[in-house]
């Protein structure tokens, strides 16, 4: 009987393996095997091309009895994406090879799923190839898994020297149950996935503050946030809400992506990805922070979001540059429907009320927001029953898109 099969077409593949052999070896279980699959081996003297011929450098070393060490990572593989497999237990990936300096020898595959508990790590899955394989395209088994489970998955690429691509974004598939057998009833609903992903940086560079459109009804919906390094996917928080804080541990460059799931496990696809740079370049102690210019009449969007307790309430504010400049400083205004909605306190700008009107005034490390970047601050406050939110924004006087 054979391993699986594949419905409307033939599909091709190499064996993804522990990464061991060189780019041309084809042994089972350690690294890929079809040639053509992956980029041919370069040997580690080209990349001396150009050195005096009397005495190329790779020589001298050689001579001395030392090795050119590699230290370049692949490029990280291409169009990652899920495809359905007729195998119990599976789900088809496939994704465009990497390159490399001198050579790829193998690919690595995680999955996360939910199970009561988000913070779990991705684990590395078995995988098995689809033969033979297409031109330039990477096509296996991920094998193992539970069926009708959703999982989230990423692809790293490793080279003889075992350095490791950046990883892929994540991609979320259900896992195949062959032949079909009954599924709970009622079918959970599939969530539906996060977008408007945004990253808005704080007075320090960690945490930072996350926040996206949810897009789901129903407080059963949790969303997952996770965090990419320049090695790996990891599980960053839970939140019930549609923002939150996220770590960066002191990093230059973090990419997150956030997915819904209700408490079954079933996944929403990932949202779109946003991506930290490091924005705190160092000052000489005591020096000022100058006040920036501010921007007249920027494009802009506002999004209101609060939550209340009696006689108390907590506001989010997300201000996004819709424009095509960047708007560098800023200054927030509306309105209280009510008198009796008052101020208490406020984070991430100088807030004021006067009467029923409010403003915030950016401070100097947030007061730049670049063309389609989203700035997160909020406010503490106090009501008498009712607490409708604000209609009509203004920044720097110009009026904002309210969202």
């Amino acid at each position: 009987m054979p391993f699986a099969r594949h419905r409307g077409a033939a599909v091709r593949g190499l064996l993804i393996g522990s990464v061991v052999a060189a780019a041309t070896a084809a042994v089972l279980g350690a690294g890929p095997a079809a040639a053509g699959s992956t980029p041919a081996a370069v040997p580690a003297a080209a990349r001396h091309a150009g050195a005096p011929a009397a005495e190329p450098a790779a020589l001298v070393r050689a001579r001395a009895g030392m090795a050119d060490a590699d230290t370049t990572p692949p490029s990280t593989p291409g169009d990652f994406a899920p495809f359905t497999v007729y195998s119990n237990g599976a789900v088809g990936l496939r994704w465009k090879p990497s390159t490399d300096d001198v050579g790829v020898t193998g690919y690595e595959v995680y999955a996360w799923s939910f199970s009561g508990s988000g913070d779990v790590p991705f684990s590395r899955v078995q995988t098995f190839p689809v033969t033979p394989s297409p031109e330039n395209e990477v096509q296996v088994y991920a094998t193992g898994l539970t069926p009708y489970q959703d999982y989230l998955f990423y692809v790293v690429a490793v080279d003889a020297a075992g350095n490791r691509s950046v990883p892929t974004l994540l991609a979320q598939a259900e896992a195949m149950s062959e032949p079909p057998t009954p599924r709970p009833s009622p079918v959970p609903a599939t969530p539906v996935a996060p977008s408007n992903l945004a990253i808005s940086y704080g007075p320090t560079p960690d945490p930072v503050w996350l926040s996206w459109s949810g897009n789901n009804a129903g407080p059963a919906i949790t969303y997952s946030a996770f965090r990419r390094s320049a090695t790996e996917w990891r599980h960053e928080v839970e939140s019930t809400l549609p923002r939150t804080q996220a770590r960066t541990e002191g990093g230059y460059a973090y990419t997150f992506q956030v997915v819904a799931h209700d408490a079954t496990g079933t996944l929403s696809g990932p949202s779109n990805a946003a991506t930290y740079q490091y924005a705190y370049p160092t000052k000489p102690p005591g020096s000022p922070t100058p006040t920036p210019t501010p921007t007249v009449t920027p494009a802009c969007d506002v999004a209101y979001r609060a939550t209340g307790w009696d006689p108390g309430f907590t506001v989010w504010i997300t201000i996004r540059n819709t424009g095509s400049t960047p708007i560098i400083g800023w200054r927030l205004g509306f309105a209280f429907p009510l008198t009796t909605q008052r101020l208490v306190s406020g984070w991430s700008a100088t807030w004021a009320q006067s009467g029923t009107a409010v403003s915030a005034t950016g401070l100097g490390w947030n007061a730049r927001i670049d063309p389609g970047q989203s700035l997160l601050i909020g406010f503490n406050g106090t009501s008498a029953g009712s607490n409708p939110q604000p209609t009509a924004f203004t920044l720097n006087g110009g009026p904002c898109t309210a969202s």
